[in-house]
């Protein structure tokens, strides 16, 4: 009976994988609409370039927000053993949610530098790209 119990658990934990695993790439989907509708280019040798940074951005904004919760959920720091000593370090998920929010704001500037070549006739494009930027939630 042990056994039964044993695959029942392992089939809900890779159940809940799934259905997470679903949850973040529908917020991944999500941002990538969001994000084409404000970058839409009206040049299309730039659609393409801009759509593979859109969905780099989208990307790496849910991969950073899932890495601030587990940071949240965890201590910012870890005690270390080696061998008779023992240090307290930083989470080493800390520096990896640094590179992650640093490789997003690179990815927009490079989505906002590729729009500034661009003239926007249309204002409310320009104003809508605008809130996007003060609204975020990682900022420059």
């Amino acid at each position: 009976m042990e056994k039964k119990n044993k695959k029942t658990k392992n089939i809900k934990v890779k159940d809940k994988e799934k259905k997470g695993s679903s949850n973040v790439q529908s917020r991944i989907t999500s941002e990538y609409n969001k994000l084409s509708k404000i970058f839409v280019s009206s040049y299309p040798e730039k659609n393409h370039v801009m759509k593979k940074l859109i969905k780099r951005a989208s990307f790496l904004l849910i991969l950073a927000e899932e890495m601030e919760k587990d940071i949240r959920a965890s201590d910012l720091t870890t005690e270390t053993i080696n061998a008779s000593q023992s240090f307290i370090k930083s989470n080493p998920l800390l520096k990896d949610y640094r590179d992650t929010v640093k490789s997003y704001q690179t990815v927009v500037k490079q989505l906002c530098d590729l729009i500034k070549d661009e003239s926007i006739p249309d204002k409310d494009r320009a104003d809508e790209l605008e809130m996007f930027l003060r609204n975020s939630w990682i900022t420059y």
